[in-house]
């Protein structure tokens, strides 16, 4: 069952590294592409069924289920990747049944603990973010809902493994059941409650097919506390990491749902809305070089386990100039055609969330330009530095959300993003010139002792330059 493709890939040289890129980037160019389109289409027909009113309390509370849902689930296909590499490169697969189980089993811990906050909270955020009685229920069971589909042990055995081709299959059952509803909910003139529904459904069925796809290639979970106790130990600091990547995963989703939610605060759930489509349009924008970060972090943490950091630093380089212009291209067109987009896609009705979505694009243009920061650092064990740079993100985008909402709303939250957007990148930049510098005075002392040991040993210096 697919044994032959779970041997560990060879990183023998930057062409192999790029061709694997490429063609899991192709995999995941036809899933990003399928997901957009759909993606797009759900929540145009949601906007046009619901209408501005409807669409902001809906967006309200998948907002508020997001969001508890990002703050407490662990990002375990990050631990996965940088644990697993290690135990393929030394042909070890004891200890991967035993680090799968261990994600797994944090998955489920922190799903349950989601429900509970999500449950308890309802009727205090209820009244701050204008919620009906009715949709005070309707945030119950939708959170209860999707944050049973919160984990992502799955998705990182298949990157591991570099079965990307199952991971897109799998992705698909989401994105094609919320399309289906959506369409049958504008045919209907369904409320939000229907749309709600579908995006539970399309959560819960992906969910499901993603750990389908992920057993189908025949590796184990080994569970129960010993093994765990085990995994714990095997994997050094496996709980800081997975503690550390999922407070700057969710930090790097916190100006979406924290900024929705300040907006629907502040200005009501029209603007609520509004700037909810803004952000999702601005991120859809960027999406086909997003998705080259899922590819690129399973080869940077090859590349690290088999220190080969001059690769590394090349690879860092060629895909961090592609972002960077693709970034500038995606804020010119949002520039001069933002309106028109806004009206072909939502219709009429959501043009006044043109300003949103311009800004909003200048802030996900500049995470863009440094995406491949994250997954260098997370590669190279530097988890630590990528949530300090989100934490000093959150204090500046909350600074200036306090100073700028009263005279701005909707817009002063996205100029909030780009302050924080800066910050961030700012950050891993300087971080990033710090660990190359440092490979590099390592990998001086190697040739430095190598030298001398070639010396006392009798070797010629140019056998050691070959």
């Amino acid at each position: 069952m697919a044994a032959a493709d779970n041997s560990p890939p060879d990183v023998s040289g930057q062409s192999s590294i790029f061709a694997r890129v490429s063609r899991n980037i192709g995999w995941l160019a036809g899933s990003t592409g399928f997901s957009a389109v759909t993606s797009v289409a759900y929540m145009a027909l949601a906007a046009r069924t619901l209408g501005p009113r409807g669409f902001g309390g809906y967006a309200l509370i998948l907002t508020y289920a997001q969001l508890i849902g990002n703050l407490v689930q662990f990002e375990s296909w990050n631990a996965v990747i940088r644990y697993g590499a290690t135990h393929l490169a030394d042909d070890d697969r004891a200890p991967l049944a035993r680090l799968f189980g261990f994600t797994a089993m944090l998955d489920c811990a922190s799903a349950a603990v989601g429900i509970l906050i999500a449950v308890i909270l309802v009727p205090v955020a209820g009244p701050y973010l204008h919620w009906s009685p009715v949709e005070i229920r309707y945030a119950t069971w939708f959170g209860a809902a999707f944050l049973l589909t919160t984990g992502a042990t799955a998705t990182g055995i298949l990157r591991l493994f570099d079965r990307f081709d199952l991971l897109v299959y799998s992705d698909a059952a989401g994105p094609i059941v919320r399309v289906l509803g959506a369409v049958a909910g504008a045919w209907l003139g369904a409320g939000v409650a229907w749309f709600l529904g579908v995006w539970a459904l399309s959560a819960i069925l992906q969910f499901l097919a993603q750990w389908l796809a992920a057993l189908w290639l025949g590796h184990r979970l080994a569970i129960g506390p010993r093994a765990w106790r085990k995994a714990a130990s095997e994997n050094r600091r496996i709980v800081p990491f997975m503690l550390k990547t999922n407070l700057s995963s969710s930090i790097g989703q916190f100006w979406l749902q924290c900024g929705t939610l300040a907006v629907g605060w502040v200005a009501g759930p029209v603007e609520a809305g509004g700037f909810r489509i803004a952000h999702r349009f601005a991120q859809a924008m960027t999406k086909p070089i997003n998705m080259i970060t899922r590819a690129l972090f399973p080869e940077f943490a090859r590349l690290v386990a088999a220190r080969d950091h001059v690769t590394a630093r090349n690879v860092l380089l060629r895909v961090s100039a592609v972002a960077a212009s693709f970034a500038v291209l995606v804020v010119i067109v949002t520039g001069l055609g933002g309106t028109q987009i806004l009206h072909l896609i939502a219709g009429r009705r959501f043009e006044f969330a043109q300003p949103f979505f311009f800004l909003l694009t200048i802030a996900a243009a500049i995470n863009l330009a440094g995406f491949a920061l994250t997954p260098f650092h997370n590669a190279h064990g530097r988890a630590g530095r990528v949530l300090r740079s989100g934490l000093v993100a959150v204090v500046v985008y909350a600074a200036l959300l306090a100073a700028l909402m009263p005279s701005f709303g909707a817009r002063g939250a996205a100029y909030a993003s780009i302050g924080a957007s800066v910050a961030i990148f700012v950050q891993l930049a300087l971080s990033t010139s710090d660990i190359l510098r440092k490979a590099d005075t390592r990998s001086a002392h190697e040739v430095a002792a190598g030298a001398a040991v070639a010396s006392a040993e009798g070797v010629p210096d140019e056998f050691l330059e070959q």
